[in-house]
């Protein structure tokens, strides 16, 4: 017995599972138009723009490291969240040169797009779900999925972290906890 393993690429997973696991074949007939209309319709719901031309980032990509935020009215990331970004990064031990800072706000890229151009061995994402990323992942927040060699962690928005209120600073806390982890720190 081999115990060889094949590792395949984020960016690999992530196109074979682009599109719907559903079989029409194997459905009855009358069943089937029915079925193939629901997953035509699923299709158009989840299609994915592509985004012409290389992704814009902030950042040098240096570790390999990707953020994903969700932020329309800003180039990159509004001032406040900015900052407490840095300071998380700081934490960490890490700089803005260590990451890629993605704003799909302003492009409408998937994380599949994401890897393929910037193979990142660790995503974060803030208040961005699978869904709005393209791809069927479970969107758990505060806990790692792992897609082939990278990591992602889906994480509330920056904004919720804001502040010295009960809530901010829970939020900070968890994560934090899988941050140290992560970074063992």
């Amino acid at each position: 017995m081999s115990t060889d393993k094949t590792i395949l690429s984020s960016s690999v997973l992530v196109d074979l599972y682009k599109d719907s696991l559903v079989v029409v074949e194997d459905i009855p007939l009358e069943n089937k138009a029915t079925v193939e209309q629901t997953i035509e319709t699923k299709k158009e719901e989840i299609k994915e723009v592509k985004w012409e031309g290389p992704i814009k980032s902030l950042g040098e990509h240096n570790k390999k490291i990707t953020v994903i935020v969700n932020d329309p009215n800003s180039v990159h990331l509004n001032e406040m969240d900015f900052i407490l970004l840095t300071s998380i990064l700081n934490a960490c031990r890490l700089t803005i040169a260590d990451i890629a800072l993605i704003n799909i706000g302003k492009q409408p890229v998937g994380l599949h797009q994401i890897l393929q151009e910037l193979p990142s061995t660790l995503v974060l994402s803030f208040a961005v779900d699978a869904t709005q990323l393209k791809v069927k992942l479970p969107s758990t927040l505060y806990k790692i999925t792992q897609l082939g060699e990278t990591n992602i962690l889906f994480s509330n928005a920056l904004s919720t972290m804001q502040g010295t209120g009960v809530e901010a600073k829970q939020e900070k806390a968890k994560l934090w906890t899988v941050l140290k982890k992560i970074f063992e720190l």
